[in-house]
């Protein structure tokens, strides 16, 4: 037998300097003729280290069969000292390598190496050493490392009591992963690390969230070495004490007093390899970093949030000054015991059908959706497996010791649930200035309900990101359905006819809607759609059921598309024989020639011709969203809500024209009246233009809060989970809330704004608006009276009462 060694670096290293890849230990000999070599004691090696160092092993094998047939040797590197075996693999003798790699192992230990095969098998062994502690400096550990299909990457770090000890509320570690060989396809899309300062708060380039193949690895962090090596061996195992992802540039894992495993003192094992479900291949550099955040507090920070949430309580009464100013006196006659009493027989006094159903829904789905949240919450937990919810890792904030979810998250979703109560609660105000003033004819159902399903949509929207996804975020959008369903329906009220109220006809050309027909024809395959669409998105349905879903969806979209052009007067001859008289051909019904604008008048005149232009934009609009959802060039979600979104958009510009004359109509010749009666006009051009701030204003949250939820997206659940995180962004403001948080309070206040709009148009309170056209009326035939050049009639009557 013959043995030779050749030692091309040395293995004696201490302190902490040597945190890169040792050069080798190459062994070369032949087994005797039982097969059987082992290094004696005077060849065995040893790693010294002071402190909580761990080291990690790997060993290179090759051996050559002497009788050209399928035969294996195996190879042991273990402990002198205990006999541990360290590592162990067997290697096939075709002339070929292979590679084996331990999990790590404290130091001031002897190794030597056994080899186990064929009668004089000739065998080649290399092997390598890696210490796997992470350097500290200012205060973080970093490092490059990098791996390839062979091999993997073992860090750690060893936490002291002192250094988690939170010195506020809360502590924890984050720990990232990031690369700069994110892409295969298209490498000049790959970022350069070493060009960016602090590259963990950076995206990922121009390459993004796209569709080009990336280099997928995985990241592990744990105390557990037996989740470590079973990590390593499949990284898409189960490892229940430990956290997992994906990642292609970047990936985060936080470890928190919530999370499984919790922070505590001790070794911390750090492991990075690539995904061998995405048959990667090629080699990725990735910087390590962690981070320790020990004075992490929320409370103040939600507390705030919640203070900001109430300067909507001026929108409604703002709306009512600008929309209303010549009725202001909703607190006429109210006291505190009209309030209560309203409150009080809220249950069994008035018409609020469209409240009910609204509470029932929420009842019914609020609650099986966080059922089935938590469900994959706790899957997620139990798995260790990051990748089944889409979070933003950048800006994950966990709630204390609690629950493992990111609290930012949830918290800004509290202004869509107090805007809901700000709402209600207004219009409790406004529903008792009617039974303080002896109305008769007054419906809140609506109203009421927007307040209701804001504070839905808020809940909605804190169950989903329990655990965002694909599937999950129906859960999201559902009430985001119903607030657009609830408006579009509003709008239509505004120009119906209720039930017992004949008597103000004159203002209406359409009959109402019931409650139970708007959740029977449009909530509930709405909600049905959306569903089967994400589940296809996520699961992939067999083609035999989808395709007569997508027939049965489109049927269903021409009946909305032919509602809406019945609803708008378009097909009402051919489809309703009984149709009502139109407005100005109502019997005994006096139109005032002073009770419009010029602008209206042409509006009124051109109303068909403009219904159906509008109303032709927007089947376009449907048509091309139905294609481009049928090929999932977009989310089923986001289509639904799209096309609601525009169709409550549109409806509300058509039929803003009677709000915007109550005020225009007053500026029949506007140089005389600014020159006699300054004051009064000015007071009319004011409101005119509080209107159009209030618009605008209402416009300008609505398009920043977009922003923020589509430029400034951060995660994409339409992708892989390594695609959405390159989308990560960092906290940008107070270190809490991130760009997904503003769109949150954004969202809120321009639905707000949106809601008195809506409500404005639909006249909940026929009778208050009645009485105000009339009262304005004389007013506007009085200065017309007075300033107009050349004859003037005689003031209108106060029975001669239009909206258009």
């Amino acid at each position: 037998m013959c043995l030779s060694f050749s030692f091309w670096g040395t293995l004696l290293l201490t302190g902490f300097v040597a945190a890169e890849d040792q050069s080798p230990l190459k062994l070369s000999g032949k087994t005797s003729a039982n097969g059987i070599y082992i290094f004696g004691e005077d060849d065995a090696f040893s790693l010294n280290s002071y402190g909580e160092s761990t080291s990690t092993f790997s060993l290179k094998s090759s051996c050559k069969d002497n009788n050209l047939g399928d035969s294996y040797m195996n190879v042991v590197l273990y402990n002198i000292q205990t006999s541990e075996s360290i590592l162990s693999h067997n290697v096939k003798c075709d002339g070929g390598s292979f590679s084996a790699y331990s999990n790590p192992d404290v130091y001031n230990e002897k190794y030597n190496i056994r080899v186990i095969g064929q009668s004089e098998q000739e065998f080649d062994v290399e092997v390598y050493s890696e210490l796997t502690g992470l350097e500290l400096k200012d205060g973080v550990w970093e490092m490059f490392v990098a791996v390839n299909e062979d091999s993997h990457v073992v860090k750690s770090i060893y936490l002291s009591e002192e250094q988690i000890e939170a010195i506020g509320t809360w502590s924890y570690m984050q720990v990232s992963a990031e690369s700069n060989d994110t892409f295969l396809e298209d490498e000049s899309k790959n970022v350069d690390l070493n060009s960016l300062d602090s590259s963990w708060t950076h995206g990922c380039g121009p390459g993004g969230s796209d569709t080009s193949a990336r280099n997928v690895g995985k990241l592990i962090v744990t105390q557990n070495k037996e989740d470590l090596n079973s990590f390593f061996e499949n990284p898409n195992a189960i490892v229940a004490e430990s956290v997992r992802l994906s990642f292609s540039c970047f990936g985060m894992i936080t470890i928190s007093n919530a999370s499984s495993p919790t922070l505590k003192s001790g070794l911390w094992l750090i492991g990075v390899t690539l995904d061998s479900s995405q048959n990667q291949t090629k080699p990725k550099d990735v910087k390590i970093r962690v981070t320790i955040d020990r004075d992490y507090q929320y409370s103040e920070r939600i507390l705030i949030l919640l203070g900001v949430s109430f300067i909507g309580l001026i929108i409604p009464f703002l709306a009512r000054v600008i929309f209303d100013a010549g009725n202001m006196d909703i607190f006429k006659k109210v006291e505190f015991k009209t309030w209560r009493k309203v409150v009080r027989d809220w249950f069994w006094r008035g018409n609020k059908g469209m409240t009910y159903l609204v509470a029932l829904l929420a009842a019914l789905l609020v609650v099986s959706a966080f059922q089935v949240v938590h469900a994959r919450h706790d899957e997620m937990m139990k798995s260790g497996d990051r990748d089944l919810c889409y979070y933003n890792e950048k800006c994950y904030r966990p709630y204390g010791d609690i629950y493992d979810v990111s609290v930012n998250g949830i918290a800004s979703n509290l202004p869509f649930m107090v805007q809901g109560v700000l709402l209600i609660l207004y219009f409790s105000f406004a529903e008792s200035y009617c039974r303080a003033n002896d109305h008769k004819h007054y419906d809140y159902s609506l109203p009421y309900s927007f307040g209701f399903a804001f504070i839905c949509e808020g809940f909605g929207s804190l169950i989903y990101h329990i655990c965002p996804s694909q599937i999950i975020f129906q859960f999201d959008t559902l009430f985001m359905f119903v607030i657009s369903l609830l408006m579009i329906t509003a709008i239509f009220e505004g120009i119906s006819i209720r039930d017992h109220d004949v008597k103000y006809s004159r203002i209406a050309d359409q009959k109402t809607f019931r409650p139970s027909k708007i959740f029977a024809f449009f909530v509930g395959p709405v909600y049905f759609f959306n569903f089967i669409g994400n589940l296809n998105a996520t699961s992939g349905l067999p083609t035999a059921f989808m395709v007569p879903f997508y027939v049965l969806f489109g049927l269903w979209w021409v009946g909305i598309l032919c509602w809406l052009a019945y609803k708008n007067s378009l097909l009402s001859k051919c489809c309703n024989p009984k149709d009502m008289p139109h407005l100005d051909h109502v019997d005994g019904v006096d139109v005032d020639s002073a009770s419009r604008s010029k602008i209206v008048e042409w509006a009124i005149k051109h109303k068909t011709v403009i219904k159906a232009v509008a109303m032709l934009i927007y089947s376009v609009i449907v048509v091309v969203g139905f294609v481009f959802a049928l090929l999932q060039k977009v989310a089923f979600s986001m289509f639904i809500l799209g096309v609601l979104i525009i169709a409550l958009v549109m409806l509300a510009v058509l039929n803003f024209a009677p709000v915007a004359n109550v005020v225009l109509r007053h500026f029949h010749n506007l140089h005389i009246q600014l020159t006699k009666d300054c004051c009064n006009v000015s007071k009319h051009l004011l409101v005119l233009f509080g209107m159009v701030a209030y618009l605008l204003i209402g416009c300008v949250v609505v398009v920043m809060a977009l922003v923020f939820f589509m430029v400034y997206s951060t995660t994409d659940k339409s992708f892989d989970p390594w695609v959405s995180r390159e989308s990560n962004n960092p906290c940008i403001m107070d270190n809490f809330y991130d760009s997904h948080d503003l769109w949150h309070l954004g969202a809120s206040f321009g639905l707000m704004i949106l809601a008195m709009v809506v409500t404005t148009i639909s006249k909940p309170c026929r009778e208050c608006y009645l009485v105000y056209l009339a009262n304005d009326k004389k007013k506007v035939a009085k200065e017309k009276e007075k300033f107009s050049r050349g004859s003037s009639g005689p003031p209108a009557s106060s029975q001669a009462v239009t909206d258009m």
